[in-house]
């Protein structure tokens, strides 16, 4: 029988063109779904803008340390208050749901909830398309395109004294030792901080794997799919507490009051009991192909 040969990793120029097309194709994908929404001001299009926020944003994290140039920490925070602000829909549109399909009033759109939230949710949307329209996406992009050009062999040997694949390597251990230290503490009831430090670990760790797939060409579907499935449960248990926070801060009748939170309750015990089953089967170990 031949000899089977261990597949080798991309030469460092392969790797750094890669990483170059990562990079910007993600900015342009932000920018692109930024025009959608000014356009269609739909709220999956607003979703899809927000989730481009959030992978660009990691691609950004990844290769920040090679650029020099001061320009690049208006980007950042720029992109992060982008995210931050497109997230306050998305919060509203979900809680409607839920409580939409369990409150008990005879139509759900009667209870006094889900009439504040759509009130709110009016406003929400004015108060992002406004925002959408004011990112300073000219001057963001001339500094997305400096960085583009400066990711470069030099810059790399300036900044790291490894290669860049050991730099990937010592990145992927970093995102991943949160997952490690928050795991037991997020199955202990009434531990949401651990839950949403584990959550936060994990969608890093899964935008990082999913920026590698593309520059070592490396097949991670086994673990991505893993990845989202535990981001998923924990993102639904994270709903829940943001959930208490929206109706808390609400004038609601006392008697919906108590209802809505005996609601959070039993939903969070059951999401919590999938999840030990998640964790206990299907747990997230480390892996980072080469």
């Amino acid at each position: 029988m031949p000899a089977r040969f261990e597949r080798l990793p991309p030469d460092a120029a392969t790797m750094l063109e890669r990483s170059r097309g990562v990079f910007f194709a993600r900015w342009e994908e932000l920018l692109r779904l930024r025009r959608v929404v000014i356009t269609t001001s739909d709220p999956d299009d607003i979703h899809d803008l927000r989730v481009a926020s959030r992978r660009f944003r990691a691609a950004l994290e990844l290769f920040y340390p090679f650029d020099p140039k001061s320009s690049k920490a208006k980007l950042r925070k720029s992109v992060r208050s982008l995210t931050r602000i497109l997230g306050g829909l998305r919060n509203i549109d979900e809680a409607l749901l839920f409580f939409q399909a369990r409150v008990s009033s005879s139509e759900p759109g009667d209870s006094r909830i889900c009439q504040i939230l759509s009130e709110q949710r009016s406003r929400e949307l004015r108060r992002i398309i406004k925002a959408i329209k004011a990112f300073d996406h000219h001057d963001l992009d001339q500094t997305v395109r400096e960085m583009v050009a400066g990711l470069n062999q030099k810059q790399i040997e300036r900044r790291n004294r490894f290669s860049l694949l050991a730099y990937f390597s010592e990145v992927s251990i970093k995102l991943y030792l949160p997952i490690h230290s928050s795991g037991a503490l997020a199955i202990v009831p009434d531990h949401q901080k651990p839950r949403h430090a584990l959550r936060i670990a994990i969608k890093k760790w899964r935008y990082f794997l999913e920026i590698m797939a593309q520059v070592l060409d490396r097949d991670y579907g086994q673990i991505l799919e893993l990845l989202r499935e535990h981001q998923s449960l924990l993102g639904r248990m994270n709903d829940l507490v943001v959930f208490g926070e929206l109706f808390r801060n609400l004038d609601l009748p006392r008697n919906e009051q108590i209802e809505l939170t005996d609601l959070l309750k039993k939903e969070e015990e059951l999401l919590l009991e999938n999840f030990r089953e998640l964790v206990l089967h299907k747990p997230v170990n480390y892996t980072f192909l080469i």
